[in-house]
């Protein structure tokens, strides 16, 4: 039996190694191909239905493919109609965003949820300052993350907050939901823009002194590392 020996390459392409150093900044992880699939779906073999998902490809040092399964309708919504959707249960009429398959109300016992359509408003529920962030985002720093309570929702989805200065958003303002003009398929399509001109509760000294020695110490690095336009800032 021959055993396995040295590979013989026969021809290569090598990588661009700038390229590489630059590639998880650039959108390590974040979807950059997808397609629409239609299999039957159901609880039993005798209850099979045609069912649509959206399945995502995801490079990482592989290129991962996964399917969002039953909340696809959720992400091709967002990618193809700029429309935010999220779920209802037809027992307790408890709505979910981000969408559940199956209601988590424990006297509904697993019922499921049928698709809705969404307002493009609600609320800061809580929030972060991000000073720090994984390098595909880091030139979006100072970054504002959200919890944002949908209007007639009963759960939060979390998005960026674009289009503010820091020092200035607060729980309980009022915010636009926007989509990027090119979607790719994940939560960062989706983002929120204040919809009222904020007025911020009093900061104590001390904290007001933090957080701007904070912001400006990370704003002078953005610039230096990426330029005074950042890209997609």
């Amino acid at each position: 039996m021959d055993q396995p020996g040295k590979e013989r390459v026969i021809e290569e392409q090598s990588i661009d190694e700038k390229q590489w150093k630059e590639w998880e900044r650039q959108g390590d992880w974040r979807p950059r191909g997808w397609k629409l699939v239609e299999i039957k779906d159901g609880p039993t073999l005798n209850d099979l239905t045609p069912q649509k998902f959206l399945v995502v490809q995801r490079p990482h040092a592989l290129l991962y493919s996964h399917s969002y399964g039953n909340v696809s309708q959720f992400f091709w919504g967002v990618m193809k109609d700029k429309k935010l959707l999220g779920t209802k249960c037809p027992k307790c009429e408890l709505v979910f965003c981000p969408p559940r398959a199956h209601c988590f109300n424990p006297d509904c016992k697993n019922e499921e949820t049928s698709w809705v359509e969404l307002p493009m408003e609600g609320e800061v529920h809580t929030y972060t300052i991000m000073a720090i962030a994984w390098p595909a985002m880091a030139h979006l720093q100072p970054l504002v993350g959200v919890f944002v309570r949908i209007k007639g929702v009963n759960t939060c989805l979390p998005m960026i907050m674009k289009e503010i200065d820091p020092m200035m958003v607060y729980i309980g303002l009022k915010v636009k939901i926007n989509i990027v003009d090119k979607p790719q398929g994940d939560l960062l399509d989706v983002y929120a823009t204040p919809a009222e001109e904020p007025h911020p509760p009093e900061r104590s000294e001390k904290d007001r002194v933090r957080l701007e020695t904070d912001l400006q110490g990370v704003t002078e690095w953005v610039k230096k590392r990426f330029g005074e336009k950042p890209p997609d800032k």
